[in-house]
């Protein structure tokens, strides 16, 4: 039941974590239910998988890599393992180590309590050497403790030898240090050593990219691969023929011109099929899958897809694509901007929101100063009939819609048909020749007064003064 659910969970890396005689009996049910595919990877955790029997596995093209502590081909393995055979039989005692592919193995646990012996005679043997050593008989039942106990285990520290499972060395915890596991993998012709992983520098690849490819060519010869594509000319059409065609000959163009010839070269046999929907594969955000030739790939109904199949960003999240065959030259789209009718308000874009409100406030306020003043000053209340020289009312024209017509009308400098006359001082001939003139004129302009006002601010004087 598990081995189903991680079929239907569509994982394809597996870790393998169990004793190891039952890593057969798994391997054996994964391949009963299609998990033994060119799909999956499992990662066995079991230092002894070089002593189980592999054949049945080897061949179906199956990721499986595990590691090793003994190196079954190092000699001097070898010739340790012949000389625990031989020592073994002249006591009549007979040792039955396994043999796989011609070579005889040993488990690393045994492998381990061989070292153990030998690193604890040697550094018995180094004590022995450096001081007395007295063997008292020393009682469970007590507290008491040999003397010579923690000196062993420092020697046994700090001794350093080659044992089966290669250098041993401890550090000041007692902690193994420094050793080194082979990372082998299966193949057609077995478990071959494709690195090493060490405490220290991490994990370091043997195996050469020539004999990576030359594994690869082995598996794909005479395999058949499903490969899915569209209706796209140029790249893949329907053959025009009076017969009735029928598999790959039914087909042409640029892509099948082309998986034919890498198909020849690598010595692979394939099939075409059209995509069920006949799209190329997007992304729905929505629901989380994928249509198309994406998806029969995710779906492992085809090994590979052959068509004008554009690299996008979240395609190669999910599968991994070639170098392109052809580049379209285009680095960045965007869309072309859509002009856009005037606004009635289109007018107000040269100045931001605030600077038009700090005028409006501005012009409002100069509007309100100018009604209070005319209020206040008694030169802008003229007799309202120049023949009666004693009115019972008088009248002023700055009332508070014509205030805010002056103060505008200067803004714009377009002058206005009244002028304030608060006070009489401010008014001069323009003409000093005509004693008659028939206006007068006022310095005090709206510019002008700021400019007053900013000069006077700055301490550095004016044109003008009021009087």
């Amino acid at each position: 039941p598990l081995l189903k659910q991680i079929k239907n969970s569509a994982e394809s890396h597996i870790v393998l974590d169990c004793s190891t005689e039952r890593i057969y009996e798994v391997l054996k049910q994964a391949q009963q239910i299609g998990m033994m595919s060119d799909y999956h990877s499992y990662l066995i955790t079991s230092l002894d998988l070089h002593t189980i029997n592999l054949d049945e596995f080897k061949y179906g093209g199956t990721n499986i890599t595990a590691f090793r502590l003994v190196d079954p081909e190092n000699p001097e393995v070898a010739q340790a393992i012949h000389n625990w055979t031989i020592g073994e039989a002249r006591l009549g005692k007979k040792v039955d180590f396994k043999t796989a592919e011609n070579v005889t193995v040993i488990k690393a646990e045994t492998a381990l309590m061989y070292d153990a012996v030998h690193l604890f005679a040697k550094a018995l043997h180094d004590l022995d050497t450096s001081q007395q050593i007295d063997i008292h008989p020393l009682s469970c039942d007590t507290q008491d403790t040999w003397p010579h106990g923690y000196s062993l285990i420092n020697y046994m520290k700090i001794v350093e030898m080659r044992g089966l499972t290669d250098v041993i060395k401890f550090d000041h915890q007692g902690f193994r240090s420094d050793f080194v596991l082979d990372i082998v993998e299966l193949g057609p012709q077995g478990l071959r050593k494709s690195g090493t992983w060490n405490s220290t520098s991490g994990v370091n690849f043997t195996r050469t990219y020539g004999e990576q490819q030359k594994e690869i060519v082995e598996i794909l010869q005479n395999k058949t691969l499903i490969v899915t594509t569209i209706l796209s000319a140029p790249y893949c059409m329907r053959k025009d023929s009076a017969e009735k065609l029928t598999g790959n000959s039914q087909f042409e163009g640029y892509a099948i011109d082309l998986i034919h010839e890498i198909s020849k070269i690598l010595g692979f046999n394939y099939t075409i099929r059209l995509a069920p929907d006949g799209r190329y594969g997007s992304h729905n955000k929505e629901t989380g899958e994928w249509d198309g030739m994406i998806k029969e790939l995710l779906e492992q109904r085809a090994d590979l897809a052959i068509a004008d199949l554009t690299i996008t960003f979240d395609r190669e999240q999910v599968v991994d694509f070639t170098m392109p065959f052809m580049n379209l030259g285009i680095s960045v789209l965007y869309r072309k901007p859509v002009k856009q009718p005037p606004n009635l308000f289109s007018f107000l874009s040269p100045l931001s929101l605030d600077v038009w409100i700090y005028m409006a406030t501005a012009y409002l306020g100069v509007s309100v100063l100018l009604f209070i003043l005319a209020r206040f000053t008694p030169y802008e209340w003229p007799t309202p009939n120049p023949c009666d020289p004693h009115p019972e009312k008088l009248q002023t024209q700055f009332t508070l819609m014509n205030c805010m017509w002056f103060a505008i009308g200067s803004l714009m400098q377009q002058g206005c048909d009244f002028l304030p006359n608060f006070t009489p001082y401010e008014w001069e001939n323009p003409h000093p020749c005509n004693s008659e003139p028939l206006f007068l004129e006022n310095s005090f302009t709206l510019l002008n007064s700021l400019w007053f006002t900013i000069g006077s601010l700055m301490q550095q004087g004016c044109d003008i003064a009021p009087k």
